[in-house]
């Protein structure tokens, strides 16, 4: 673990501890055995870590996400809920961030933290979207934005229950309860209209605006000008799909493999 790493798993456990604005810059360095100068040459301020911890997190759920991905082993069904119970095993872990992105709480930190959570919802519905697809076939596809809307919703509502109403439950109930909700969902759509129907032109701006992203992430120049050949594919009026999908692979394999779920979602693979 890197110094940085140290810094932001030990400004976490603080926030966590006392809350974003009860904890200063002093206590993160005491408890980093830094002088507070020394912290300085990491984090110019508060709010500085506090994106590399959402970007942290969340990087490492999303990694975790992709590993379960490549699991040839299980099934759709199998992976999806082995995702969705490591992201309800990271609010237990870290409350406080969950608290900082739920409702209000991102934009009382900074504008910058609040555009920050918004981005990484997308990348979580995007993953819903891409999950939902592979589990129920296509019959699920006219209702895939609902569904994920409803999901998301029963998901917020029951942690937002553990932290703020101090709800007792079992929390390695919830993930298999909720799919088994899902699941009743998913029948009863069948003969019914989608309220908010699949926009497969804004999907694929979505897409290339994710593909920039990626440049920006990427750490060598043979990933970047791969990267802008997939969007230059995705420009196509028709892009072709066996190409599409042989970026995709070589993605999957390299360290931006995080962000492929997102990707296919956005490009409805």
């Amino acid at each position: 673990m890197s110094r940085k790493e140290q810094i932001i798993e030990v400004a976490m456990k603080l926030f966590a501890e006392k809350g974003y604005h009860a904890t200063s810059m002093q206590e993160i360095a005491e408890h980093s055995h830094l002088a507070k100068g020394s912290l300085y040459n990491y984090f110019k301020s508060k709010e500085e870590i506090v994106l590399s911890i959402f970007q942290y997190h969340y990087d490492q759920l999303f990694q975790q996400f992709a590993r379960i991905a490549s699991d040839r082993s299980l099934t759709a069904r199998e992976k999806f809920l082995k995702q969705l119970s490591l992201q309800i095993e990271a609010f237990e872990q870290h409350k406080e961030i969950v608290q900082m992105h739920m409702g209000d709480h991102a934009q009382k930190v900074s504008e910058d933290v609040h555009a920050l959570v918004l981005r990484i919802r997308s990348h979580l519905f995007d993953w819903y979207i891409q999950s939902f697809i592979d589990m129920y076939g296509e019959r699920i596809r006219p209702f895939v934005l609902d569904c994920a809307i409803m999901l998301n919703g029963m998901l917020k509502e029951y942690l937002f229950f553990a932290l703020f109403e101090k709800q007792p439950f079992s929390f390695q109930r919830l993930a298999p309860f909720l799919m088994e909700r899902l699941d009743a969902l998913v029948d009863s759509l069948q003969h019914d209209i989608p309220l908010i129907r699949h926009d497969a032109q804004a999907e694929k701006a979505r897409a290339l605006l994710l593909i920039d992203e990626m440049v920006e992430e990427a750490r060598d120049h043979h990933t970047m000008e791969l990267l802008k050949q997939l969007k230059e594919e995705m420009e196509r009026e028709e892009p072709r799909k066996a190409i599409v999908e042989a970026f995709l692979l070589y993605l999957q394999q390299s360290d931006m493999r995080q962000f492929v779920p997102a990707l296919r979602a956005a490009l409805v693979l």
